[in-house]
């Protein structure tokens, strides 16, 4: 158990050494490095760490990947952003829509992907309208993170929690998008009180003029492919096969092809999470898990509730949303009322991403996207983030309470 828990802090150092510049290895090496030495050190065999990899999580986010990058490719994205400005006539209604294309695409794409393809389109707007750039990049970056709480395929720490708890995508569906759409709706209205002064009227005609290029075949057939597999959720199919199948249909009604889309795939994604399911697994082995869980919350009324969401909300600031998901995941399923548990982890952990600029990879890209226009500090993040975190969680955690009778239990 010591060994297994010292390899699991080391591997916490590295995965957040490039927060404090201490290591600059990078998160997916950060976890190659605590895997490896779950195996040297003994705690588990070879055999055991590849047993350990999930590999229905890799293959949701595999496909995912892939349908967003064809999405990109057919300029689904830079229409969507010419469609907004037309839209979008003033400040507060382009802020607006910001959260709400961002938030509805997060919810079945993943967020760090609708951040990385959005971020650019955001900044290019904000320079041709001469607009103050942060309420626009804050509402990108929490909106992907509410919105993506909507589906099991919006974020990866909800396709973790619907690969281990087994809810079925239209159960979870019919749940969490009410509470996604609420809390969307409450970052909309917040982020126009707070930023009021900011969003004073501006003249311009920039808007009539966004330089956008279509592929409309391709988009078409891979709007199809993502269609198909969204149906295919929603009638009960497995996430990672019908993920996968859908990627495989876009490839071939494409029809040309995929290596330059599959080469800008991130695939050190992949290689952090196959890693932190080794490093986790050493953790649960040792029996670091089990005699955590003595120490952790279980009852379902209200203070054990706000227990839980609390402890949530701080281990997935303290040790990133994916590994506690990982971790919590262990001791969750025993809970007495597991399923509630399940859907209390995936919102509480996917809104604490809110609460600082690294509590989530989606503010880190549009940060790092966005720095040439505006460096967002970590204090000037926090402001807002604090808030945002505070008001949708609470809300969030009670309208589960409020819903909870009507989740089925198996």
């Amino acid at each position: 158990m010591a060994t297994a828990l010292a390899v699991f802090i080391g591997t916490y150092f590295l995965i957040a050494a490039r927060r404090f510049r201490l290591l600059h290895i990078g998160r997916p090496a950060g976890a190659l490095v605590g895997a490896v030495a779950m195996v040297l050190l003994g705690v588990l065999s070879p055999d055991e760490a590849f047993a350990a990899v999930d590999l229905p999580t890799l293959g949701l986010l595999f496909g995912m990947m892939v349908l967003s990058a064809y999405l990109e490719e057919a300029g689904f994205f830079s229409a969507l952003a010419a469609a907004t400005l037309r839209r979008s006539a003033t400040p507060g209604r382009l802020l607006g829509a910001v959260v709400w294309v961002s938030g509805i695409s997060s919810a079945f794409l993943l967020n760090d992907t609708v951040c990385l393809v959005l971020t650019p389109i955001v900044v290019a707007l904000v320079i041709a309208l001469r607009l103050e750039p942060l309420p626009y990049l804050l509402a990108l970056a929490t909106s992907a993170n509410i919105g993506s709480v909507a589906t099991l395929a919006g974020n990866p720490q909800n396709m973790l929690v619907g690969t281990a708890s087994g809810i079925p995508y239209r159960e979870y569906l019919a749940v969490m998008a009410p509470a996604a759409v609420l809390c969307l709706g409450l970052n909309h209205a917040l982020l126009r009180a707070v930023f009021r002064s900011r969003l004073a009227p501006v003249r311009t005609t920039a808007s009539a003029d966004w330089p956008h290029r279509v592929r409309r075949p391709m988009l078409v057939k891979t709007l199809a492919a993502l269609a198909g597999v969204v149906a295919a959720w929603l009638l009960g199919a497995d996430l990672a096969a019908a993920a996968i199948a859908g990627a495989a249909l876009a490839i071939l009604l494409n029809r040309f092809s995929p290596e330059p889309l599959l080469a800008r795939l991130d695939w050190s994604l992949l290689v952090f999470f196959a890693a932190l399911f080794v490093v986790m697994e050493g953790v649960n082995r040792a029996g670091c898990l089990a005699a955590a869980q003595a120490w952790l919350p279980e009852s379902s009324g209200p203070l054990g509730i706000a227990a839980f969401a609390l402890l949530s909300v701080a281990g997935s600031n303290l040790f990133s949303n994916v590994p506690f998901v990982m971790a919590a995941g262990g001791w969750v399923g025993s809970l007495s009322d597991a399923r509630l548990h399940w859907y209390l982890l995936a919102l509480t952990s996917t809104f604490a991403g809110n609460l600082t600029l690294v509590g989530s990879m989606a503010n880190l890209i549009v940060a790092e996207l966005a720095k040439g226009l505006h460096p967002i500090g970590f204090r000037e993040y926090l402001r807002y983030g604090v808030l945002i975190t505070i008001v949708t969680t609470v809300v969030g955690v009670v309208y589960l309470l409020a819903v909870s009778d009507w989740i089925p239990r198996p």
